[in-house]
């Protein structure tokens, strides 16, 4: 800190006789328009007469201020009256007051400082609280001090309280003040900085600042779902989105709930909003309209996705059998028609269905059709009459299920006793066949044609029944 005064020359052209100087300021700090006050009192060996002189002195300003003759009585301490000097912007930074003792011919005696103080048009801006939390539609008090920069309370300020876009004016009396806000409905969530700007007359100024938080204040969920028509066994991304007051998006868990159509529920979790999730779709899953909810306290949001209808058979051969499947998500209700054959023999089997999804039937082709080495194929999606003009083709139809397979012939009885009599009487009743030629004995020859069939096919089942019969009869015996 510069001190304005160097005063070792003094004691180059001082007397013998010296004098003890005292230079008090009543503050270290003084704003714009503040009296500058000082206490000035001197010590002298002897009876003196002559000048105290007062200067003050501010970085690059100096100005000699008072200048009052004194009496001094030898080893008393004088008091030395010291005018009121006002603060102007010139004295800004740091100062000191200077006093110097002179004769009357201006023979300097002595010469002292004051301890240095400083000049600033800062005003300090002291809030009642340095934190407020509030919703949205709330009103808030700010409430504080204003004070000179030394602490005292400024008699008279116009303060300004800004927050965001508004500003609200209010006075400071003896250095209180306070304004009541009403928060807008639709502020921003989060931290806010209220500020606060006092202002006098002298050109002081100061600044301040609250912490406001807004607590966020759910306004709207809204359901964002990257379909609204799927397919069974796919996947669906569903994100909930919560808003605020501000139409801010908020962080919170929210509650989904899934339903097809209102009756059957298929999920219900918490998961966290702005977060996209995934469901998937069983394979099998009901065709239509698939509700999904959203709940975040009171609010709630809704969408729905349509899950499309799938109706599909899957065809399979294995172990002398075609498995159909269901891989569809409807019962199918319909009737399929394989088509079996060799290059002697070609067969139509024709099933009606019906088939709950994810099920399957089995068509064992044993029971179908005599034993032999046949291709199977599947012209599902033709009709019947198509059928019929594949049988008349030489090549197998395109949709082949097997090629060139043995299947057993485990027919039933009648099955096979009715195959026999039509492939029989397809030969003799012809027109060249012998029932045609010969009338009278047809039904001889057909009665035989029978009987030789039972004998063929029924003779086994016929001795497993006799089998079976004698030794039910010998374990009564026993």
């Amino acid at each position: 800190m510069k001190k304005i005064f160097l005063f070792f020359a003094i004691f180059l052209i001082a007397p013998s006789v010296l004098a003890d100087i005292t230079i008090l300021t009543e503050q270290d700090k003084y704003n714009l328009g503040n009296r500058v006050r000082a206490s000035a009192s001197v010590l002298q060996e002897a009876d003196f007469e002559g000048l105290f002189k007062l200067t003050i002195s501010c970085n690059d300003y100096q100005l000699q201020y008072y200048t009052t003759p004194v009496s001094l009585e030898a080893n008393s301490r004088t008091a030395v009256d010291v005018p009121e000097l006002a603060a102007t912007s010139s004295m800004l930074g740091s100062c000191a007051l200077g006093g110097v003792l002179t004769t009357n011919s201006n023979l300097l005696i002595e010469g002292k400082s004051s301890n240095s103080f400083e000049v600033t048009h800062q005003l300090k801006v002291l809030p009642v609280n340095s934190r407020i939390t509030a919703l949205p539609s709330e009103s808030i008090k700010i409430a504080g001090v204003v004070n000179e920069a030394f602490g005292n309370n400024l008699l008279k300020a116009d303060v300004k309280v800004s927050l965001d876009d508004s500003a609200y004016k209010t006075e400071a009396i003896d250095g209180k003040f306070d304004v009541l806000i009403e928060l807008p409905k639709n502020i921003k969530s989060g931290k806010h900085s209220v500020d606060i700007t006092a202002s006098d007359s002298k050109n002081n100024m100061g600044t301040g600042a609250i912490e406001l938080e807004i607590t966020p204040v759910e306004k709207y969920l809204k359901l964002e779902l990257s379909e609204q028509n799927i397919e069974p066994g796919k996947k669906i991304g569903i994100t909930p989105y919560l808003y605020d007051q501000a139409d801010d998006l908020m962080n919170a868990s929210v509650s989904l709930e899934m339903t097809h159509e209102n009756k059957e529920k298929m999920f219900a979790k918490t998961v966290q909003s702005n977060e996209k999730r995934e469901y998937e779709f069983s394979q099998y899953a009901k065709p239509g309209n698939y509700i999904i909810t959203g709940a975040y306290n009171n609010l709630q949001a809704k969408s729905l996705v349509n899950v499309t209808t799938i109706r599909e058979v899957k065809l399979k051969y294995e172990n002398q059998s075609v498995l159909i499947e269901n891989v569809g998500n409807v019962p199918f209700i319909d009737e399929i028609t394989l088509f079996v054959q060799n290059e002697l023999k070609k067969y139509l089997v024709t099933k009606k269905l019906d088939i709950q999804p994810g099920k399957f039937l089995m068509v064992d082709l044993s029971k179908e059709v005599p034993g032999g080495v046949y291709s199977v194929a599947m012209p599902l999606k033709e009709s019947i009459d198509s059928i019929r003009q594949a049988l008349n083709q030489s090549k197998p139809p395109q949709n082949l299920l097997a090629a060139e397979v043995r299947i057993e012939d485990n027919r039933p009885i009648y099955k096979r006793i009715m195959s026999g009599i039509r492939s029989i009487t397809g030969g003799l009743a012809g027109v060249d066949g012998l029932l045609t030629k010969n009338p009278l004995v047809a039904p001889f020859i057909l009665a035989s044609v029978i009987l030789l069939l039972v004998i063929r096919y029924g003779r086994k089942p016929i001795m497993s029944l006799i089998k079976r019969e004698k030794k039910e009869k010998d374990e009564k015996k026993d």
